[in-house]
């Protein structure tokens, strides 16, 4: 109720919530949650590729593709707990380059983003990154 006017204020339209620590019961192992979404990165990446790099630019299809592979990349490394095992394969360099990729995507745009560096980024490293966390993976 507002105490000025006297009416009822509508509810709010969402609730945040707290996060759960721990995943439900049902929820699948890590290892193929983990596994499907480095099958979707590297998907996005073969797309950038298959692109080339005549049609990477800021606001193209595949720039835009890169944009949500170093992103979805970067949100695994917040989930360390669940993957931890997997992600120690990734070097503290690697993670800080995925990491400022993903802050520079995010918060600078991509006026402040090197379109070479991050063409080879994409194109070259995030493979390799990929194919160790997948070769961890038990399935």
């Amino acid at each position: 109720m507002n105490e000025s006017s006297g009416q009822h204020e509508p509810p709010p339209r969402w609730q945040p919530r707290p996060r759960t620590t721990e995943p439900a019961h049902d929820a699948p192992p890590a290892d193929d949650v983990l596994h499907h979404e480095l099958v979707r990165i590297q998907h996005r990446v073969e797309d950038v590729l298959a692109q080339g790099r005549e049609a990477f630019a800021e606001g193209s299809d595949s720039y835009d593709r890169a944009t949500v592979a170093i992103l979805r990349l970067a949100a695994l490394f917040e989930d360390e707990k669940r993957y931890s095992p997997h992600l120690s394969v990734v070097t503290l360099e690697e993670r800080r380059g995925i990491t400022t990729t993903r802050n520079l995507v995010a918060h600078s745009g991509y006026g402040a983003m090197n379109t070479e560096i991050f063409w080879r980024t994409v194109t070259e490293r995030l493979p390799e990154v990929i194919a160790r966390i997948r070769g961890t993976l038990r399935l």
